[in-house]
């Protein structure tokens, strides 16, 4: 879940309001009508069916929102939505905007008020829990990376083939530490040495203050 690639649509079902999309993973993956970037599919006034915005042979970026089970292929999503630390930034999104509501009433005031000046003018930005006490360098950084990291992906997505992974969500113990790490914790313990050195280049890249 998470994964970013570029697919190429199979066949587009109508009935069904999907189209499968090979992403290079041996089953193809289902993108529904209500996953579709209706934006980039330019349809300018005609209905918003699949079978207009999708035909078969076209190249996709897509993320997988579900991973398959059994004989069902993943689920994914056009609307590709990039994690940090404190934000998650939705490229091409601008409308979507939201602060979690999990924030008192005042931190959700004072977050709006930086967020509006930093926020980027061609992506939406959804603020986590986590960005609670977080000083506008902190999100202007956070936003700065998640802006890198979609301008990469756009990049590679130009030259590649599809059916390929334009990008990877990491592995379980940075999605954790990128979850829940904060200065509360008096350290973190790893007992694998690669692991080690990638969770602390992670750590020296988003938040170098807690790398120690």
């Amino acid at each position: 879940v998470g994964n970013v690639y570029l697919g190429r649509v199979q066949n587009v079902l109508p009935s069904m309001e999907a189209a499968f999309v090979d992403i290079g993973r041996g089953r193809n993956a289902v993108l529904y009508a209500g996953e579709v970037n209706w934006d980039a599919a330019g349809l300018e006034g005609q209905p918003k069916r699949i079978e207009h915005a999708l035909k078969s042979g076209d190249p996709v970026l897509v993320q997988v929102t579900k991973n398959p089970i059994a004989h069902k292929g993943a689920r994914l999503t056009q609307e590709v939505s990039l994690a940090g630390r404190f934000v998650v930034m939705v490229p091409g999104q601008p409308q979507t905007y939201g602060i979690s509501k999990r924030l008192p009433d005042d931190e959700r005031k004072r977050l709006r008020r930086v967020l509006d000046r930093l926020r980027p003018a061609d992506a939406g930005l959804i603020v986590r829990t986590a960005a609670e006490g977080a000083t506008e360098e902190e999100l202007e950084r956070d936003m700065l990376r998640l802006n890198a990291q979609w301008q990469q992906i756009s990049e590679i997505a130009k030259k590649a083939k599809a059916g390929s992974l334009l990008y990877k969500e990491p592995q379980l113990a940075i999605r954790l530490i990128r979850e829940e790490f904060t200065k509360e914790f008096r350290g973190v313990v790893i007992d694998n040495r690669q692991m080690y050195e990638e969770v602390n280049s992670y750590i020296e890249a988003i938040a170098p203050e807690l790398a120690e």
